[in-house]
């Protein structure tokens, strides 16, 4: 597998990435570096949201703006604790408040789940292929964040964290062939996997 090329297991094989609510903490901080990264990263899973709900191909874009207004206002109101509730878990609640929004503007448009309008408090009952398309949009949600890292680590680094944790080499082998030392490809790999951590503190 060469570097950039992403595998769906890659969480599987090498933990949960869930250690730290970094990516809230810089949104908080009112970042546009971070907020840019957020908006790349989980754009196409709050559009797959928001079609899941229902709402016609040409709003979707409409309430995509309107959720990620109400993510940016309401970003400091976000705590984020172990057990009580995920970050995908609120901005999946804020595209159903938005749904809704929508919904009630548009009164002629039965085109509504029963779900997204009796509330966020209903549990939402997922069939097979919605699961899968989920599933689908958490994997391109991972390939974007990698990307995304990819594109603000040097050459040098990705391919040492790359070479280190997705092909399994050495320390020793991969300091031999960059000519560092292991604690430099140790520190390589942690910058890498602490940025992505940040780009996705619930997964």
């Amino acid at each position: 597998m060469a570097p950039g090329d992403f595998n769906p297991d890659f969480q599987s094989q090498h933990g949960s990435l869930s250690t730290t609510s970094t990516l809230v903490g810089r949104l908080q901080e009112d970042s546009p570096e971070r907020w840019h990264s957020f908006v790349l990263v989980y754009s196409p899973l709050l559009r797959f949201w928001i079609r899941q709900d229902k709402v016609k191909p040409d709003f979707v874009d409409d309430v995509l703006q309107e959720t990620l207004k109400s993510a940016y206002t309401g970003i400091q109101q976000f705590q984020w604790k172990a057990g009580s509730g995920t970050f995908r878990g609120w901005l999946r609640t804020i595209v159903k408040r938005r749904s809704v929004d929508h919904f009630r503007s548009q009164p002629k448009d039965q085109t509504a789940s029963q779900s997204v309008l009796a509330g966020i408090q209903v549990p939402e009952q997922k069939d097979p292929a919605a699961m899968e398309g989920e599933e689908k949009a958490l994997i391109d949600l991972k390939a974007r964040a990698l990307e995304v890292v990819r594109q603000s680590t040097s050459e040098k680094s990705w391919q040492m964290f790359w070479l280190s944790v997705v092909e399994g080499l050495p320390s020793q082998d991969i300091a031999l062939r960059f000519k560092v030392t292991t604690a430099g490809v140790r520190m390589a790999k942690a910058r890498v996997l602490n940025r992505l951590r940040e780009l996705m503190p619930d997964m």
